[in-house]
C-alpha cells in the first residue's frame, strides 16, 4: 500500500523480521514527525526531510507516540538541528531525560531475573541518543493544525505501555497506532503492560475505524494496512492476548502453586519464544490481571494459586 501526502516515512529493518517505520506529516504551515526511531535512522530522517522539502525550520514538533528507546532514539539529534519541540504523554517524562531510569524500568523491572549486564544494558540503551526534556505534554484529544486540512488529533491507546497515544490524520482519514497493536508473530514477546488497557485498546482501534471512517492505517513495525486488514490484526491480537492467559491459567492449574519465574519460563517453553524481558512484564502483567479478576490468588510475596 502506498504511502501519500502529507505522509513521507523514514523505514529500517530492525531484524529480518520486525521494521520500524517513523512518519513525516507535512502541513501547509509546519511539519512534524511522528516518534523519531532510533538514533541510527537519523541520517534517514534528515534525507527524508530533505526529500519532503522540509526545512529545519518547517519542523516545528516531534510527536512521540510513547517513551520506548526505539520510538525517541533521535529526540535529541532532531532537536538540535531543527530546534523543534518534543511532545509527549507525561507519564514516562523521566524516561527521556533520565536513561538509567529507562534501562531499569523498561529492562530490569525484575532485577533478581535480569541481572545488569553489558549486552542487556547496550539493547536497551544504544538505540537512544542523548537524555532530553520533553517540552510539551500531549494527552487523547491534543491537536496539532498543520495548516492546509492537515490536522492531527491524539487518542489515547494503552496497553503496550501504560501511556501510549496513536493520531488520526483529518485530510487524508488516516489513523496512525505505532505499536497499539503489538507484534503478535515475532521471536519475542514485543509486550504490554496492563491486559485490560489492551483489550480495550483493540476494541477502540475497531470503533474509530468506523466512527472517523479510516481509510489507511500506519503503525511503526507493520506495513500499510486497509481497515479491513486492521480489522483482521485487531481480532488477531484479541487471540493472542487469549491464548497467553489460556496458557498463564493452565500451568498455574498443572501446579501447587506457582510464581512468576515458573509462569514466564513455562511459557516461553510452550511458545517457543526467546528469553527475554518484555515477555517477563507481560507474564507479570497478566498474573496481576487474573489477581485482579479473582482467577488467581496471591498467598505471599512470590506465589500464586488457580482460584
Amino acid at each position: 500500500m502506498e504511502i501519500k501526502h502529507p505522509f513521507y516515512n523514514a523505514k529500517l529493518m530492525l531484524t529480518e523480521e520486525i521494521p520500524l517505520y517513523v512518519f513525516l506529516v507535512k502541513g501547509q504551515d509546519y511539519s512534524v514527525w511522528i516518534d523519531t526511531g532510533i538514533q541510527g535512522m537519523f541520517d534517514a530522517l534528515v534525507e527524508t526531510m530533505e526529500s519532503a522539502e522540509v526545512s529545519d525550520d518547517d519542523l516545528k514538533f516531534i510527536l512521540n507516540t510513547h517513551s520506548h528507546h526505539d520510538h525517541i532514539g533521535c529526540n535529541a539529534s532532531i532537536k538540535d538541528k531543527t530546534n523543534c519541540f518534543i511532545a509527549a504523554p507525561a507519564h514516562y517524562a523521566h524516561w527521556h531525560s533520565d536513561f538509567e531510569a529507562h534501562y531499569n524500568e523498561f529492562a530490569r523491572p525484575f532485577p533478581d531475573l535480569f541481572p545488569d549486564t553489558p549486552e542487556l544494558r547496550s539493547e536497551a540503551l544504544d538505540p537512544l541518543d542523548a537524555e532530553h526534556k520533553i517540552d510539551v505534554y500531549i494527552d487523547e484529544g491534543s491537536s496539532f493544525d498543520l495548516g492546509g486540512g492537515v490536522k492531527l488529533t491524539a487518542y489515547s491507546f494503552p496497553g503496550h505501555m501504560l501511556a501510549e497515544l496513536g493520531w488520526f490524520e483529518e485530510s487524508t482519514q488516516t489513523l496512525i497506532l505505532a505499536d497499539a497493536i503489538t507484534g503478535l508473530d515475532w521471536g519475542l514477546i514485543h509486550g504490554h503492560l496492563t491486559v485490560s488497557g489492551y483489550r480495550d485498546t483493540v476494541e477502540k482501534i475497531d470503533h474509530l475505524l468506523d466512527e472517523l471512517n479510516v481509510k489507511q492505517v500506519f503503525m511503526a513495525h507493520y506495513d500499510p494496512m486497509t481497515p479491513n486488514e486492521m480489522r483482521e490484526l485487531t481480532q488477531k491480537a484479541r487471540d493472542y492476548i487469549n491464548g497467553i492467559e489460556r496458557t498463564v491459567i493452565t500451568v498455574a492449574a498443572e501446579n501447587e502453586t506457582v510464581t512468576l519465574q515458573l509462569l514466564w519460563e513455562e511459557f516461553l517453553k510452550r511458545h517457543n519464544k526467546l528469553t527475554e524481558f518484555r515477555s517477563l512484564s507481560t507474564i507479570d502483567a497478566h498474573i496481576k490481571d487474573l489477581v485482579e479478576r479473582k482467577l488467581l490468588k496471591q498467598i505471599d510475596s512470590k506465589n500464586y494459586i488457580l482460584i
